[in-house]
């Protein structure tokens, strides 16, 4: 018997309501289980497959959403980033779920039950949980009835354990002091960025060189191909389209309507009528900007409606009108590039050139950074114009910013910040600082100190966002240990 014969009436729980959303979006697109092939794995984290299916799904959703909130095409280079985002975000999420079953936590029926119960998108029009529209639901997201409440489940069990690990995090009224001092100090730094990659152009590999090398290291080219096989040799099936979309919504013109709408456009574009400019007229997709043009995309990574509308449609040609559950397209196949491989033989000497580079150029940046820029900028108090031209580099000013980088990937390294918080005015920061590969060497302009009249009128609001934030760290901080202690392939 399934939880919904066992369902009783909702509940008011605050932490039911915060749990809402989530599930909400994460059955609606995100984290399904489906029919299918379930052959091929995407990662194993201790023994558990997390399947392509399950992927694709998440994956197709994420770039939907991505390029809604953009208003563009995401490029490919794009595309593979936000791949292996999600790739990564299951990964977190499944040593979470098995850290939670390890701690004995538990998420009851009723628990389950209460949050079917509170999916208002599953009631009728008598506002009462309905089991046809329950039925209909998962017949249109391809799920099994188990399977779907399997998922609440895990959903409810992944919330919990993450409210559970973030309020063990704790702090001290020094702690949340310091952490005022170093939110509200403001600081003005001219910093120079000095990148490795700026010295590679000064590296040159000679064959003779080349083959020394590759005779020591096979291997390691060897291993460095298979590494980066499917994101760069491994090139699958791409198609580039053009699309027409219309949405379905409940107070808008249903599918009876809009299939004919799209059929007539079809009869324009196969007429001669310009598919771009009927796209911006009138697609409602992010695309119509740029004429409806989605440029190429993996056949694999597109939705199972149009990889099967645009089957056996030639380039140049228009598909059937494609129906899904929320909308409806008018696809046409502007190109198709054929799958092609990238040998061993094909790259190996462009592999080894670049393992060559990465092994020298960083030491370069280095030696740089601290012998000359920094030396001569700490002797004459100005910035060294003529090193930096020589190098292709830029001396910028940050304007005024807090001295904690609170995870900004744009923001000087800490260690650089927390120096500049100590130094006066028009001092040049006592050493190079490195912070993903990159050397940082700079001179503070002006600093601000916060005013503690602030903190005092203010601590109990500051306490409860300092210990926010420090619940946030820890957690992450807890899920990213967990990785690290996981078998994860």
């Amino acid at each position: 018997m399934g939880i919904l014969e066992r369902m009783r009436s909702g509940s008011d729980s605050t932490f039911m309501q915060v749990l809402l959303g989530l599930v909400i979006i994460t059955f609606i697109g995100l984290n399904g289980r489906m029919f299918g092939d379930r052959s091929a794995i995407v990662a194993t984290v201790n023994g558990h497959k997390i399947l392509e299916t399950e992927f694709q799904r998440v994956y197709r959703n994420r770039l939907s959403r991505a390029e809604q909130q953009s208003q563009r095409t995401l490029s490919d280079p794009e595309q593979k980033e936000l791949s292996e985002q999600v790739r990564q975000s299951m990964i977190e999420r499944e040593v979470v779920l098995q850290e939670a079953h390890k701690l004995g936590l538990e998420v009851s029926d009723s628990e389950v039950a209460r949050q079917l119960n509170d999916m208002k998108f599953l009631h009728g029009d008598d506002g009462k949980f309905s089991t046809e529209l329950y039925t209909k639901f998962l017949k249109r997201q391809q799920y099994t009835r188990d399977d779907f409440e399997a998922q609440i489940r895990d959903d409810l069990l992944y919330a919990k354990t993450e409210q559970l690990m973030a309020t063990a995090a704790s702090l001290s009224e020094p702690a949340i002091r310091e952490m005022f001092v170093e939110a509200a100090t403001r600081v003005d730094l001219n910093v120079v960025r000095v990148r490795p990659s700026a010295f590679e152009s000064s590296v040159t590999v000679s064959d003779q060189e080349r083959a020394d090398w590759l005779a020591k290291n096979e291997s390691r080219v060897k291993e460095t191909y298979d590494k980066d096989y499917d994101r760069l040799y491994n090139h699958p099936e791409q198609v580039h389209l053009r699309m027409i979309r219309l949405a379905i919504t409940a107070d808008g013109p249903q599918l009876g309507d809009l299939v004919p709408k799209l059929n007539a456009l079809k009869d324009q574009i196969e007429g001669g009528a310009d598919m771009a400019e009927l796209a911006k007229r009138w697609s409602e997709d992010p695309s119509a900007a740029q004429g409806g043009d989605l440029g190429l995309r993996a056949v694999a990574q597109l939705p199972n409606e149009v990889s099967r509308g645009i089957d056996g449609v030639p380039v140049g040609g228009v598909a059937h009108v494609i129906t899904t559950a929320s909308d409806v397209r008018l696809v046409r196949v502007e190109e198709k590039v054929a799958p092609k491989v990238d040998t061993l033989d094909d790259v190996k000497n462009t592999i080894a050139d670049s393992l060559i580079k990465a092994e020298r150029v960083p030491a370069m940046a280095a030696d740089f950074a601290e012998n000359q820029l920094l030396a001569k900028w700490r002797e004459s108090g100005q910035v060294p114009q003529d090193l930096l031209d020589g190098k292709g580099l830029t001396a910028r000013e940050t304007g005024p910013i807090p001295t904690h980088t609170q995870n900004n990937p744009f923001a000087p390294p800490q260690e650089m910040l927390d120096a500049a918080r100590k130094a006066k005015s028009g001092e040049v920061l006592p050493e190079v600082y490195e912070s993903g590969g990159v050397y940082y060497v700079g001179q503070l302009v002006q600093k601000v100190d916060p005013d503690m009249s602030t903190y005092e009128a203010q601590k109990d609001r500051i306490r409860e966002q300092a210990l926010a934030a420090r619940r946030g760290d820890f957690y992450q901080t807890w899920v990213a240990d967990l990785k690290s202690h996981a078998n994860i392939q």
